[in-house]
């Protein structure tokens, strides 16, 4: 239903409720005006607004049980507790978890709707850098640089379309020094002081293996070697998706750094954390990839 539609719903709904009010009480004896009233009022009032509240806290719990699911990496679960309530299917995280499951055609369906039809500035400036990074994941790159771009110039949150811009370019084997700039452009955003600790601490270590890819790439491999360890030491390990996220990007480090046999066990570390995931499947390519290299 769209907009036009509610309003011009809710308006019929508050005439009927003022015509019930006003109206037929006068139609009565004056003792049961009083009763006629607060039945209405209770019809007309609470009992709409408790299923509203109702509805809402239904929706709240689906949603951290689905994010609880996340974190185990178990995407089907959380897939079926967002389908069941329709405001939860039509929500960005849904879009998220399709794409962290590697349904990236399927998350671009969800996610695109609900970017044209983000008014906030910071909504679509999240929605925009969801939907590049499934973009990406398809190969779709001037689309997605294009809508990094606007996303940078909309966000005033934790700085992640800088990062996400910043893998656009790691991801291509490019720029890289462009991609050590945009991290550290990420890691001042304002918005980062205000999220919780761990939080906060989740997302820097995975930055931070951002910055170690382009490091490793710049040919600074004590600096990369550095981020590894941090990002390691800030981590959220209960995290199943972030941990595999995590030995990827290490993996693509120490690949810069030439340093294959390491990469090979952090690509083996990521698909065995998350093997039905993204990054597990991106782990499980690169191992192919390299193994035909090795025998070449």
């Amino acid at each position: 239903m769209d907009l036009r539609n509610r309003k011009t719903l809710i308006l019929f709904w508050l005439f009927n409720l003022a015509n019930a009010l006003i109206v037929v009480p006068l139609l009565l004896s004056p003792p049961s005006r009083a009763v006629w009233r607060i039945l209405i009022l209770l019809v007309g009032v609470a009992f709409p607004l408790a299923a509203t509240v109702i509805h809402w806290s239904m929706a709240g719990i689906l949603l951290r049980l689905a994010r609880h699911a996340v974190r185990r990496a178990d995407y089907d679960r959380a897939l079926l507790l967002t389908g069941r309530m329709r405001v939860l299917a039509r929500h960005e995280f849904r879009g998220a978890v399709l794409a962290l499951a590697g349904r990236p055609k399927e998350a671009e369906e969800v996610l695109a709707r609900l970017a044209w039809a983000a008014g906030d500035p910071k909504q679509r400036a999240k929605r925009l850098t969801l939907l590049a990074e499934v973009l990406m994941d398809q190969g779709m790159w001037e689309q997605s640089k294009d809508m990094l771009e606007e996303a940078i110039g909309l966000d005033i949150g934790t700085g992640s379309p800088c990062t996400v811009l910043a893998s656009w370019y790691l991801q291509q084997g490019i720029e890289s020094q462009q991609a050590l700039d945009l991290v550290e452009r990420a890691n001042a955003a304002p918005g980062l002081a205000a999220l919780k600790p761990s939080v906060r601490n989740g997302i820097l270590a995975l930055r931070l293996a951002n910055k170690a890819v382009a490091l490793a790439r710049l040919g600074r491999h004590c600096e990369a070697e550095s981020a590894i360890i941090e990002a390691f030491g800030m981590a959220d390990a209960e995290s199943l998706p972030g941990a595999a996220s995590l030995h990827w990007h290490v993996c693509m480090a120490f690949a810069g750094m030439g340093r294959l046999s390491e990469a090979r066990e952090h690509a083996q570390r990521a698909s065995a954390v998350d093997p039905c995931g993204k990054y597990g499947h991106l782990a499980v390519r690169w191992l192919e990839i390299d193994r035909r290299n090795s025998t070449a």
